[in-house]
């Protein structure tokens, strides 16, 4: 409820005014000075403001019938609206891709081993994950994660132990959607929304889950059981996995990606149905044929024998033909006005809007790069990115490294980790970045430059360089020495030219007798900077064929 304004006046002030307005006046005026110095211009209630009701009752988590009408909204928008199912499936092709792989970062130091243990332990370590991930799916899994999260708010994953022999790691992941976590069907004492809580620490000890029905795929209706599952073991093991973006302290229950936009999403959608509309009715010519003769009496010389829902006569008039009309008969033509000149303007306005909600730049949303240079399209990309980097350094931590740690542990008792005092050094050993795919370049020639200068200066790696790729740095060396020593066999050498475009300083000459030196050395560099020149040279070639 809005705070009366103390700049109103009362029967006091009016009584005062009538005796002295002098004094009134003065009144007044110090009444409306303490107003404004104590008061945010935020927090006023004035007339302009008196109807932003407000409330602060400490909610953190929204209700279950709330949270179930957004979910639903939302899912609906992602099936019939173009521009959220755009938005989901944007995201999830920039976050997650074709799926995010892990690159063991466990140190040699840490564990007291040499370094080519460690390297061999690296390498271990991610080919049992590879080999179980191809056996599990996983990959598909996190982009159908994602999606959910997206659509949803949360996603839940159980983490079952399978029994099938043939299986070369027994640890499972299932996806469970969040309509089947609790629900407005549900009722148990000490349970919220699905989630039983410790009565001290407030964390989730059990999961109270719908059983499906797999005849007709209902999953509200009462008859159907509920199953509680532990969230963990009791070594503290994740038995399932509750992943939402966290907005608040204390939240339990995660909230749609769209949901602040669905009021906009809507307005959006029927202003453009009713802007469509009247397009259609102007592209036709319509008629309305009144009649003096109401009763009928005079014979109609022209009609189609039609009638309409309503039993009246209905004519049709083909393009080109020539309507006769009865005695007493009038036409009018129908003319609706076109779609209004701001219409284009009003819908970019909207969806600008709606791609602020979601992080994402208006040409991003719409897939519209025609009125861009190369200045905006890198600034817009570059925030973009910034917020997928965070999406999937947060999806690489809460869903894919607690699944990591648990195949590393079942590899290391299975024997096919050869892990020493794995539990003693558990955390050093699970140790991990989460690599996803690269994303295109503006203009190569100046990426790529920038890159090769970063590494120079030492502002950068080729772990980094390669990550923002998509790439793992070790699979990029070992595959450059393989090409290295098959050019060696045929006698090509690639030189690095003497500068490229998008660095303001010049870059070194890589000659091939530099070059040799290095190889022979043993380091690398080399043939990583030879490729991303030649990569360079080739690009500019295209450019300058491209101004031809």
């Amino acid at each position: 409820m809005a705070r009366p304004s103390l700049s109103r006046s009362t029967r006091l002030d009016r009584a005062i005014a009538y005796v002295s307005p002098f004094w009134a006046a003065r009144r007044q005026t110090a009444r409306l000075r303490f107003e404004a110095a104590t008061q945010f211009r935020g927090a006023d209630t004035t007339r302009l403001l008196s109807d932003w009701l407000t409330q602060s009752l400490g909610i953190v988590n929204p209700d279950k019938f709330e949270l179930q009408t957004l979910r639903e909204r939302t899912q609906e928008l992602n099936r019939n609206n173009p521009v959220a199912s755009g938005i989901t499936d944007t995201l999830t092709v920039n976050v997650i891709g074709q799926g995010l792989q892990p690159q063991s970062r466990l140190r040699a130091k840490e564990l007291g081993i040499s370094e080519e243990e460690a390297q061999a332990l690296r390498s271990q370590a991610e080919g049992v994950f590879d080999r179980w991930q191809k056996q599990e799916q996983f990959r598909n899994k996190q982009a159908l994660a994602f999606r959910k999260i997206v659509e949803d708010g949360e996603i839940m994953a159980n983490l079952p132990g399978r029994p099938e022999p043939w299986r070369y790691l027994k640890r499972g992941v299932e996806l469970i959607e969040a309509d089947r976590l609790g629900g407005s069907t549900f009722f148990r004492q000490g349970v919220f929304q699905g989630i039983e809580l410790d009565q001290n620490t407030k964390e989730p000890q059990q999961y109270w889950i719908r059983k499906p029905n797999l005849t007709t795929n209902d999953y509200e209706l009462p008859r159907y059981e509920w199953v509680g599952i532990p969230a963990r073991d009791s070594r503290g093991r994740p038995l399932v996995l509750h992943n939402f973006l966290r907005k608040r302290p204390g939240q339990l229950r995660g909230i749609p990606f769209l949901a602040p936009a669905l009021a906009q999403f809507k307005y959006l959608s029927d202003y453009f149905s009713a802007a469509v509309v009247t397009a259609k009715l102007a592209a036709f010519v319509s008629l309305i044929i009144t009649t003096s003769d109401p009763q009928g009496f005079i014979p109609s010389t022209s009609g189609t024998g039609l009638t309409g829902r309503d039993g009246r006569p209905k004519e049709i008039w083909e393009p080109g033909s020539i309507l006769r009309l009865g005695i007493g008969e009038k036409a009018d033509m129908i003319d609706p006005k076109g779609v209004h000149e701001s219409f284009a303007s009003f819908m970019e306005i909207g969806l600008r809007i709606l791609g602020a909600s979601q992080g994402m730049p208006y040409e991003l949303l719409i897939k519209d790069f025609s009125k861009t240079n190369y200045s905006s399209a890198r600034a817009a990309l570059l925030e973009a990115r910034r917020w997928f980097m965070f999406l999937r350094a947060w999806f690489g931590w809460e869903f894919c490294q607690p699944i990591w740690e648990l195949i590393l542990e079942e590899a290391c008792l299975a024997g096919k980790f050869q892990a020493k005092d794995f539990y003693e050094n558990q955390e050093e050993y699970c140790r991990a970045q989460w690599i996803g795919g690269g994303w295109g370049w503006v203009d190569p020639v100046k990426e790529i430059g920038a890159s090769i200068a970063a590494i120079h200066a030492g502002l950068s790696t080729y772990a980094d360089e390669l990550a923002g790729q998509g790439k793992d740095w070790e699979d990029v060396f070992e595959q450059l020495v393989q090409e290295k020593k098959y050019a060696d066999a045929l006698g090509l050498t690639f030189l690095v030219p003497k500068s490229i475009r998008g660095i303001g300083s010049q870059l070194t000459d890589m000659d091939p007798v530099k070059e040799e030196q290095m190889a022979s050395d043993g380091q690398a560099q080399a043939p990583l900077i030879a490729i991303l020149g030649y990569l360079a040279q080739i690009a500019a070639a295209s450019r300058e064929q491209e101004g031809t």
